[in-house]
């Protein structure tokens, strides 16, 4: 029997890949220099370990590793001297896109959100669909499903160049930013040279789509796949396919109504807040019901949906302060996070994690300003996600940045932010955590969720954003 090995087996999307592995009757294994929830892991016979060795990739027939993984790791090198096959992990996704039909969803921002919403509506009109996400869905306890439907719903990481080979049955473009471009720096792991890069990579993956779904109001996305003879678009603004309109936002949600073609008008509800979230919500609609069904019967289903793992995820109440935590580290996100907190009528206080050296370094202007929305802004120390730090940049960047334009602003580590959030928190409060690495913790704290020292694991994404 074939064995497979995962180096980086403790993010979302890595564990569900494992899990898949294991479910065709693959001998698995992984391992991870960090901890995580292995829990799931274990139950279905994968061994675990922590920290790297070469040994790990004794006697293996396939080495999977994520981007994260350098491709000169002890592990990757010993593995090839071995002849064993090594692969990253958009590529054995691109092989289980083989053996079904695919919803792939990718997009810079709201492609976990959007992909869980299409998985709760596709799982409501097939209970056999198989599903493959990058972050936790609560409704299959993961990231992972496997389903013996004809369909896969998979979140789609653009962030990895191998993602323009993968052939999708609907692909589906929720937006493209100038995210995961690298310009004058050398680092090419999880980067692209150029914004030109990033796009020419986007419109591979969308021409293989047998349908291709993409987000009107995004100028440049349609500039770049409207001529595809395959593409429907959603949107808010006239033009799109797939038009939404009578958008009602509210403090924990929103309805609308969506017109699509062979859709008749609809009204949707949905329990999660933001703008943001009608345009995931729309864009997993018509993915739905480009895939040859009809999304209606399944709405009852998204309107109980209430999120993906760190995102908008309510860690509850303390003192008459509602603790909120998300993924956001771009600046596009965390200013779509801040206008639905803002929603809320509370007095927004945001914990801010930037995260990677080298977009803080390229974007800590644009961050400051998307931040500049909170009443109240701690700025925690930037989260490398293996990058070496970049001179001259700092958290303090976006400190004096932000007092400059007159918000109360604070550099702060995990432990102080806690502590003086703890200290002061207040009735009416919303303090939100914002970033893809462990700001997390701070929410956790503040909701009593986290004992010291303790390992609680936040059920969300890989924190490689």
């Amino acid at each position: 029997m074939s064995t497979i090995h995962f180096v980086g087996v403790g993010g979302v999307s890595m564990q569900a890949l494992a899990l898949w592995c294991r479910h065709e009757g693959f001998e698995v294994s992984g391992c991870d220099s960090g901890t995580f929830d292995d829990a799931r892991l274990r139950r279905a016979g994968i061994e675990v370990c922590t920290g790297h060795d070469p040994a790990h990739a004794h006697g293996v027939s396939l080495v999977v590793h994520s981007m994260a993984v350098p491709a000169d790791h002890p592990e990757l090198v010993a593995a090839r001297a071995a002849g064993a096959r090594v692969l990253r992990r958009i590529e054995l996704l691109g092989e289980l896109f083989g053996r079904r039909r695919a919803i792939g969803i990718s997009g810079t921002h709201g492609k976990s959100t959007t992909t869980g919403m299409a998985a709760t509506l596709l799982l409501a009109l097939d209970p056999d669909t198989s599903v493959q996400l990058g972050a936790s869905l609560p409704a299959i306890e993961g990231g992972y499903r496997y389903g013996t439907g004809e369909w896969l719903v998979a979140e789609v990481d653009e962030s990895d160049p191998g993602f323009a080979d993968l052939h999708s049955g609907v692909a589906v473009l929720t937006n493209l930013d100038e995210d995961h471009v690298a310009g004058d720096f050398e680092e090419r792991r999880n980067y692209y040279g150029s914004y030109d890069d990033l796009k020419a990579a986007a419109l591979k993956f969308a021409s293989s789509g047998e349908r291709l779904v993409y987000c009107h109001d995004w100028p440049s996305l349609t500039e770049l796949v409207a001529h595809l003879p395959q593409a429907v678009s959603f949107g808010l603004q006239e033009g799109a396919d797939y038009r939404v309109t009578d958008i009602a936002l509210a403090g924990s949600g929103s309805t609308f109504v969506i017109t699509g073609p062979g859709l008749p008008a609809t009204t949707v509800r949905l329990a999660v807040p933001g703008r943001y979230n009608v345009y995931n919500a729309a864009g997993a609609i018509a993915a739905v019901h480009q895939a040859g069904y009809d999304p209606r019967p399944a709405l009852p289903a998204l309107e109980a949906f209430l999120g993906v793992g760190r995102r908008w995820q309510v860690w509850g109440e303390r003192q008459g302060a509602l603790i909120v935590d998300d993924y956001a580290h771009h600046p596009t996100e965390v200013a779509a996070i801040l206008e639905a907190a803002r929603g809320t009528g509370r007095r927004v206080r945001a914990v801010l994690q930037p995260h990677r050296w080298i977009r803080t370094a390229r974007q800590w202007p644009e961050l400051a300003a998307a931040a500049s929305a909170a009443d109240e802004v701690l700025v925690l120390d930037i989260y490398a996600a293996g990058e070496k730090p970049v001179a001259n940049v700092s958290p303090a960047l976006i400190v004096n940045r932000l007092k400059e334009s007159g918000v109360e602003a604070r550099a702060a580590n995990l432990e102080s932010a806690t502590d003086y959030l703890n200290d002061s928190l207040a009735q009416g409060d919303l303090v939100i955590t914002l970033g893809a690495g462990d700001v997390w913790r701070v929410a956790a704290a503040l909701a009593g969720a986290l004992r010291q020292g303790g390992d609680l694991a936040p059920g969300g994404a890989d924190g490689q954003g």
